[in-house]
């Protein structure tokens, strides 16, 4: 039983109830406040060792009694719950103190796993992985943002089938490690897992890289038996999965040569003579948009199609909500159960940073800003100074040097002024939908949402759309 009591504020009965009974029920001890007032009250009477507090309460700011208890209470931890989630109030909540923050409706597995790691010192991302369902951790894949949920459902429905998927995203992303999911849970997973990178490859070798070729001995022509044989990507990914990186990257002349082979089944070799059948699951992925370089001329339009029956786009990490410190704490753990180092968590103010931050390397970045303080720094709490110098200070570029000090901008009227939060989602999505001549995913892509999420909100709107739903 825990040796202080739960603080739980929440002006609802039934959040109350239910938060309540699920605590009990594990052996904690609660009490329950209402309102601000009453929460102060207690708290002060009773020096909870957690609180689960609502950010809008009656009479007052969920954040803003967050900030008057770490006041008066230095070592509460509190927990801020919200129904209306948004990365702006989770930076604020923790710039004011919180460790963590929940989204109604709770799970009450999700609910008691917070406060279990709350207890522990420990915060979202470093749940235990073996109470995670796949929507969270998916073969190293991290994230409870519904963005991601979807993309895990895609991968799901897709790894077991044969067809060829398109993945598109921003450089570091994930994207081999979402293709290497995929083989990994499909039907060729017996079988090589081979990875062309279209865009390092150099021009005079790529189409032996892809295709293989077949040596000259003693000055004989090729197709001999006495040749040295070299297989190409294309035959060592026979029965497995051959991932194209970066395809589009791949001239006009090899996509003709790359549509050959998909449409034949086989593979001659450079210097040889005899076609081989080939059979292999196709992944492709690209950082630059596929459909704007089958406009350009760039990408061959035949060769699009082929490849593009199903598409798979990662969001940025920018756009994934509380899932970068979900994958921070959880990344953390490991590198430094790797480095042998003693970090176990990220401070709140470390967490608003992360929050804050563009992450224009994604994925990557944020790995090789982890890493940097793993090695750099002690623990147990990797704290603001930890940081390096560019996300301490937002102003100073990456190699240290000062930017120049930013000019004063006069604050702009506010454009959404006298629109509800609803009136202000309807129209960015439909604007996004017409800025994209009406595809739904391009939409999406845009706003950093999977497409689903926008059908959603159409089929609420009455404009289905599904029927010209296109990938």
């Amino acid at each position: 039983m825990s040796r202080k009591p739960i603080l739980i504020v929440d002006d609802v009965e039934t959040h109350l109830a239910l938060f309540s009974a699920t605590l009990e029920a594990a052996d904690y001890r609660v009490i329950t406040a209402r309102n601000r007032i009453e929460a102060r009250e207690k708290a002060l009477a009773h020096h909870p060792e957690l609180a689960l507090i609502d950010i809008v309460l009656p009479d007052g700011n969920g954040i803003d009694l967050i900030a008057e208890l770490k006041t008066h209470l230095p070592a509460l931890k509190p927990i801020a719950v919200t129904a209306f989630a948004s990365v702006d109030r989770a930076v604020t909540a923790m710039r004011s103190g919180a460790i963590d923050f929940l989204v109604k409706p709770l799970d009450p597995e999700q609910l008691l796993l917070t406060i279990a790691n709350a207890e522990s010192g420990r915060s979202i991302g470093q749940q235990d992985h073996d109470l995670r369902g796949d929507s969270t951790a998916f073969d190293g894949h991290i994230g409870s943002s519904e963005v991601m949920r979807d993309v895990f459902d895609t991968i799901n429905a897709v790894a077991g089938a044969a067809a060829p998927v398109f993945i598109t995203g921003e450089s570091g992303t994930g994207k081999v490690r979402a293709a290497e999911t995929i083989h990994a849970r499909s039907g060729f997973q017996n079988g090589n897992f081979i990875k062309l990178d279209c865009s390092t490859a150099a021009p005079d070798r790529i189409e032996a890289e892809l295709i293989g070729e077949i040596l000259q001995i003693d000055g004989r022509p090729d197709g001999r038996t006495d040749g040295e044989d070299k297989p190409g990507a294309v035959e060592r990914a026979r029965n497995g999965t051959l991932l194209l990186d970066e395809i589009c990257a791949l001239s006009l002349p090899m996509q003709a040569r790359l549509l050959g082979i998909l449409q034949s089944g086989s593979v001659t070799p450079l210097g040889g003579l005899t076609p081989r059948p080939v059979n292999f699951r196709l992944i492709c992925t690209s950082t630059t948009d596929p459909r704007a370089e089958v406009t350009a001329g760039r990408f061959r339009a035949d060769l699009f199609y082929r490849l593009n029956v199903v598409h798979l786009h990662l969001p940025p990490l920018r756009g994934r909500g509380m899932d970068v410190v979900e994958i921070a704490e959880t990344e953390l753990d490991r590198l430094c159960a790797r480095e042998g180092r003693p970090f176990r968590m990220l401070s709140t103010g470390v967490k608003a940073i992360f929050l804050d931050h563009n992450w224009p390397g994604n994925l990557r970045e944020l790995m090789n800003v982890l890493w940097n303080i793993a090695i750099l720094h002690d623990g147990p709490v990797v704290e603001i100074a930890d940081l390096p110098p560019y996300l301490r200070n937002p102003h100073t570029p990456e190699d240290g040097s000062q930017s120049p000090t930013p000019t004063f901008t006069p604050a702009r009227l506010n454009p959404f002024d006298g629109q509800t939060l609803a009136e202000i989602e309807r129209r960015a999505i439909e604007h996004a939908i017409q800025k994209e001549g009406g595809s739904i995913p391009a939409a999406a892509r845009a706003l950093g949402v999977s497409p689903s999420t926008l059908y959603r909100k159409l089929d609420g709107w009455g404009k289905p759309v599904r029927s010209k739903r296109d990938f």
